[in-house]
Parts: C-alpha cells; structure tokens; sequence
C-alpha cells in the first residue's frame, strides 16, 4: 500500500437524489474545499464521484451502496490529485508574486476541468503585464524551490508572515513555499516549484471591477500549448504562412471577408427591392414571397420591405426550413396568435411571436410547403382564431 491506497471499512452509508454517500474508518480522499475540486478514484471497483467533508466527517459519492462493515480498498486516481495538486500549487506561487512584487491581492480561487482562475484586485492589466509575470513565475520554477507541508499548534503560528489571516483553532496546517509563500491551508500540493512546470495565463477578463486570471499549469499547459501549436499549423498550411506573417495574413483576410460582406448587402440590397416590386404586382392582401436558396437574412429582409407597404406578408426560406409572417401594425390581426393557433391545429412546426411579426420553424421542406400554403389560405379567408 502507499499514500494513495488504503484498506479500510465502511463505517456508514446514506443516500439523496446523486445517489449513495459512504464514510470509511480511514479515507484517502480530499474532499472539495477551499477552491479545489474533490479527489476522484475508486472504493473497491465501485467509481467515486463526489468527495465531500460534512459536519467533520468525510463522505464519499457512489452509484451503488456497500454495507455498513464492508472492508474495502480506496484508492486515489493518483493523475487526477497531481494535476489537483499542481494547479493549486501554481496558484499559490501566482498570488505570492502578484502580491509581494506588485502589490495586488487575490480576492478567490478556482480549479475547473480545463482550468484554473484567480480573481485579482486590480482595474486593469494587458498582455505585456502577464508575459512579464510568466516570466517571472518561470524563473522561480527553474530555481526549484522546496515547498513544505506541515502541522502546528496555533500559539505557534506565525501570523506575520500569513498570507490570509486564519480563524481555525488547534492544529495548523501550513504550506510553505520556502521563502516565498507561508499560508494556512487544507489543499493538496507538489514537493517543489519545479515540479509546476510552467504556468501559462490563457486569458484576461474584468469582472466586478476587478480582473480574473485564467491560468493552466503542468500538463494542461503543455496540452494547451500543443493545442495552440496544431491550430498554427491549419493555418499556415491554409494561407502558406510563416509564425512571422501569419499574423498580418490573417489581418488581410478579416479585411478582404468585411469587403465581401459590405458587397453582398449592397447586392442583397438590390436583389430585394427586385423580388418587392415584383411581389407588389400582384394586387394581393396577402403577399407572398419564396426564397428557395437564398439566405434568411435576405428572405426577412424582402419580407419586411413587402410589409411596410402595408401588405400582410408572408415568406418561406427553404434553407433554414422558417416561415415568416409580418406586417406593419396597421391590421387588426395579431400575427403571432394566429400562427401559433395555426401550426398546433396543423400539428406541424413551431412558432409564435407579437402583434406585428411572427415566425415558425418546421423540421423538412414539405412541412414547410404545407405551412405555407396553409397560413396564406387562412390569411386570405380571414380565418383567425377567436
């Protein structure tokens, strides 16, 4: 047995809506707490899906029940507590930096699946600062500073020297990253700062006033980095680039595509008032309009046009298999009752919407063609719902 496998009996079980919760006479287990995700692992061949600490008592989440007394193996995932460990680690390293070089505290802590996050309080920090960070957190890395986890009494803590004050009594756990770092804490940890890795901030957000780091560590960092690197070689075997030109390549094309699209409204634009006018023709109450290939911006564009010469107007887009009906508030009937009504006596489609326009999305064509030809009938009979 090591430090991550232990014989051990079951010493109760209960069970709720996520199934049933067990404590062991010794367990193994982290449970969730103080921003770190729970361990993950097995009790005997049974998954443990949760770890949780209530009222001093450790539990743990399993699909099945084992009888109370049952001896049992637990076992840590010992991947899962080592990517655990190094991301928490990571964060502690970060806070020290941030706090003790830049005067900028950390306001709360998270591990998520695909990453790490630190709120920090700060109104602002770019790139330049982070890259600058990195650098700084790389360099204590490559120094491989021990990091040390013990327990003592409270008299004997020294409060001077704790990153956050702590309101816990009797004995103390303390991490200490050696001259760098010394903090009362429940998490698990690596031996050293060299075993981080590296640290790799992934993104900037300002929330509250404040800005959250999002961080990825050991190997999330190396398979965020070869993510990166696979998304580089698309491109550059795309567009025939070089890490050099790459960036002033993709410029160019985000440039050519907002041309493009400023001509296809422009295009979009007369093609529109081409159908109206030839929609308008015809002396209808109702007006209909069908776009078989075209794009559904276009389609509700003709179909908003034709409604604001004060027709009803109705239009089919084949494409996203949608029916529109609009018109310019000037008619008593309010089309989203009625095609809601419509398609349940239909028993096809879904739809609704207000007074003055309304839509429906029906799963094929033909559905579509019925619809259609169902709500223009009606539209023209003055059939409407009571």
């Amino acid at each position: 047995m090591n430090q991550y496998t232990v014989n051990t009996i079951v010493t109760s079980v209960s069970e709720d809506g996520k199934g049933h919760w067990h404590t062991l006479e010794n367990s193994p287990f982290y449970a969730e707490g103080g921003g770190q995700p729970a361990d993950r692992g097995w009790i005997d061949s049974h998954d443990v899906l949760d770890v949780q600490l209530k009222e001093g008592e450790v539990w743990h989440l399993l699909s099945a029940a084992l009888p109370t007394g049952t001896p049992v193996v637990a076992r840590i995932n010992e991947q899962v507590r080592r990517d655990h460990s190094i991301q928490h680690t990571a964060q502690h390293l970060l806070t020290a930096i941030l706090e003790d070089r830049h005067g900028i505290r950390t306001l709360s802590f998270g591990i998520g699946e695909e990453d790490s996050s630190i709120e920090i309080e700060t109104a602002g920090m770019d790139w330049a600062q982070v890259e600058a960070l990195e650098q700084e957190m790389q360099q204590l890395i490559f120094e491989n500073y021990p990091i040390h986890v013990y327990e003592i009494a409270e008299e004997k803590v020294d409060r001077t020297r704790l990153r956050k004050a702590t309101d816990r009594t009797g004995m103390i756990r303390i991490v200490e990253i050696e001259g760098l770092d010394y903090n009362a804490c429940g998490g698990t940890h690596v031996e050293t700062t060299g075993q981080l890795g590296t640290i790799h901030v992934t993104t900037l957000k300002k929330v509250r006033g404040n800005i959250r780091l999002t961080y990825v560590a050991g190997n999330r960092a190396l398979k965020a980095t070869q993510r990166a690197r696979e998304a580089l070689r698309t491109i550059h075997h795309t567009f025939s680039t070089t890490n050099e030109s790459v960036a002033a390549r993709v410029i160019e094309e985000h440039t050519i595509r907002l041309e493009r699209e400023k001509e296809i409204k422009t295009l979009e634009e007369r093609i529109a008032k081409a159908k109206v006018k030839a929609v308008l023709q015809e002396d209808n109450y109702v007006a209909l309009h069908v776009g078989r290939t075209e794009a559904e911006t276009l389609t509700t564009a003709i179909v908003e046009r034709i409604a604001a010469t004060g027709r009803i107007a109705v239009g089919a887009n084949y494409g996203t298999q949608k029916l529109f009906v609009m018109h310019d508030g000037t008619h008593d009937i309010a089309v989203g009752t009625f095609l809601r009504v419509a398609l349940q006596e239909m028993k096809i489609g879904r739809g609704g919407g207000n007074h003055k326009q309304a839509q429906a999305r029906f799963t094929s064509v033909m559905e579509l063609e019925q619809g259609m030809e169902e709500i223009v009938r009606r539209l023209q009979e003055g059939v409407l719902p009571c």
